[in-house]
């Protein structure tokens, strides 16, 4: 669905701006007699406001829709991270995280050290030498 909404988006922009301008060129142009006037209105007024605004509109939505999963997936990855924090007493590591989520060790890493700073976790260095993220519990 989401690349039908993106290809009638490029379509009708596509249509609509190209017929928009030239009927602005051709009502504002001092050169242009009554009758062609009269017909860039008709063009503009049938074809290239309503072509270009529903690609703005389909576009807008695309951008709703986007950010709404993006929120979505956000709320997701927070909710994970609590069960796995809490399933670990509060100590993590990037590749016990990244194993549980699924995540790139470097996406892990830099989750995991985005939460350290926002939650006040310590570091430990454990004895193979893996950083421990100490989360207060």
């Amino acid at each position: 669905m989401r690349m039908v909404k993106q290809a009638l988006a490029g379509f009708f922009l596509l249509i609509g701006l190209p017929i928009t301008l030239w009927a602005i060129v051709d009502i504002v142009n001092p050169a242009t007699d009554a009758e062609q006037r009269a017909g860039a209105g008709a063009a503009l007024a049938f074809f290239g406001l309503p072509s270009t605004a529903l690609g703005a509109w389909l576009v807008k939505d695309l951008r709703q829709n986007q950010q709404q999963s993006s929120e979505a997936l956000l709320q997701q990855q927070e909710q994970l991270f609590l069960k796995i924090l809490h399933a670990h007493e509060g100590s993590l590591t990037v590749i016990q995280f990244a194993t549980e989520t699924e995540m790139s060790l470097e996406d892990s890493k830099e989750f995991l050290d985005q939460k350290a700073k926002f939650l006040n976790a310590s570091f430990d260095v454990s004895d193979t030498g893996a950083i421990v993220y100490r989360f207060p519990m």
